[in-house]
């Protein structure tokens, strides 16, 4: 995720997405892998820690889980944007403001940060995880989509808000996933 936003233009208008596309696309290969790993060992984090939160640990599991999922999903426009911005580039704004596009993208991302901070606090309650790499996934999903945010619509030298950010998620997911690979307790 981190070689992700790292390649990753810290802003998407026509031009910076046809003078980056080969970044482009690669960050959103990276992005789609990333998802699809933590996707994969959500599950497992989930029964080692924040299952134990009940009720809390639940619907974090499940609100990181969908929120993952969308933004995987819209994370496709990466692989569409070039296309447009050579083609079509008017209609990469439309399509930013068009509503189902931007109630997806609220819902995916809001699903996402919220998931994640709910996630990482049922991490760090948990007994059986590291408390600092609840932290770190609690502050990093919001930071990583935060800073995008920012860079885009703010200035593009906010951009390592979003690098901290994806360091922090991963870091942390990462961690917690060693942690029950190496602890037999877990």
């Amino acid at each position: 995720m981190v070689v992700a936003t790292l390649l990753h233009p810290s802003r998407e208008t026509p031009v910076t997405i046809l003078d980056s596309e080969v970044r482009l696309v690669a960050a959103h290969v990276l992005y789609t892998l990333s998802y699809l790993l933590i996707l994969l060992g959500l599950p497992g984090l989930h029964r080692a820690g924040p299952a134990a939160r009940g009720l809390l640990g639940s619907a974090a599991y499940f609100t990181a889980f969908t929120g993952t999922t969308l933004l995987a999903v819209s994370g496709n426009f990466g692989f569409l944007a070039p296309v447009l911005a050579a083609e079509s580039p008017a209609t990469i704004d439309s399509i930013s403001r068009y509503p189902p596009v931007v109630i997806f993208n609220a819902a995916a991302a809001v699903g996402f940060m919220a998931g994640f901070i709910l996630f990482g606090a049922a991490m760090a309650a948990s007994p059986t995880l590291p408390r600092l790499a609840g932290i770190l996934v609690a502050v990093g999903a919001p930071c990583h989509l935060i800073g995008f945010a920012l860079a885009q619509f703010v200035a593009p030298g906010l951009w390592f808000i979003a690098v901290l950010g994806s360091a922090a998620l991963g870091g942390g997911l990462a961690w917690a996933g060693h942690h029950i690979g190496h602890d037999p307790a877990t």
